[in-house]
């Protein structure tokens, strides 16, 4: 079974996708959306997508491309602890320096560190690319920010570990086509309580929003997450993307959705799944 992730051997997705399919092919993917066009065809079986990190925040492009393809469900969820390194050409000093590229969301993650060395971040379209493309150019001037793995995949040393100053995780989602019930099977297991993630639209109404949310606190639903996003339809339209606990088929999640829908203009399910908590095996090799 052929499972996508967006980056190049040695990204952070890779390893993820790994720890979710340890017995599957990994492909890697440009952008996400070549992930998506790739499990939407059926290039590939399943993917493993980034969907939030504890600095940097959700990871807008993939919540967008959810919402957009109907086809496609979420199955189960991992999240991991990120350790960023400064990768750099063998033997380079850190104050030999100038740049250092990666990821928009590894750059966003490490920003103060790069400030305090006068290091100028460029934005790259991956972690493990930007060790690629340093590796290649050999301009000891010019660093990444990667996983420690992508410096043993492409030759270049780690002149610093970068601390975080708070504990830094990233939560990835496995996702396939609905219905693909082999893809369930291959997943590692997962052990959480069971999860739904949805995203809807309310009704131009006054107090749409907080009706659509007073069925899951009257239900004692805990809900896990909740974030705005532009609908991308017209300007100033929203549409809401929701974590809750439970199985929208069983009581009292059921109930629950059924009085949002009151006040909805629509709500479409991402996937049920088991929640992961978070995992101690750290991303360094």
């Amino acid at each position: 079974m052929k499972v996508a992730y967006q980056g190049a051997p040695g990204a952070y997705s890779e390893s993820a996708a790994a720890t979710m399919f340890p017995d599957e092919e990994r492909v890697a993917e440009r952008t996400f959306a070549d992930v998506f066009a790739a499990l939407s065809s059926n290039a590939v079986r399943a993917a493993v997508v980034p969907v939030e990190n504890t600095l940097a925040g959700s990871v807008v492009d993939v919540y967008d491309l959810l919402r957009t393809h109907d086809d496609l469900t979420v199955l189960g969820e991992v999240a991991i602890p990120i350790r960023h390194c400064l990768l750099v050409v063998p033997g380079t000093r850190i104050d030999e320096v100038r740049v250092a590229r990666s990821h928009a969301h590894a750059i966003a993650q490490v920003e103060d560190y790069l400030r305090a060395n006068g290091i100028e971040a460029q934005v790259a379209y991956d972690t493990a690319g930007a060790a690629s493309e340093v590796a290649l150019a050999g301009d000891r001037s010019v660093a990444a920010v990667a996983a420690r793995r992508a410096a043993t995949t492409y030759g270049l040393e780690v002149a610093a570990e970068i601390p975080s100053a708070t504990e830094n995780y990233t939560r990835f989602f496995a996702i396939a086509r609905r219905g693909d019930h082999d893809v369930a099977d291959a997943l590692a297991p997962q052990l959480g309580v069971q999860k739904t993630s949805i995203v809807y639209a309310t009704k131009n109404i006054p107090g749409a929003l907080v009706r659509s949310l007073q069925p899951f606190a009257t239900a004692g639903i805990q809900m896990t997450k909740i974030e705005s996003r532009p609908s991308r339809n017209a300007p100033w339209q929203y549409v809401f993307y929701l974590d809750f606990e439970g199985h929208p088929a069983v009581s009292p999640a059921r109930e629950a959705l059924a009085l949002m829908g009151t006040c909805c203009e629509w709500i479409h399910v991402l996937g049920t799944y088991r929640s992961t908590s978070t995992t101690a095996a750290e991303i360094t090799t």
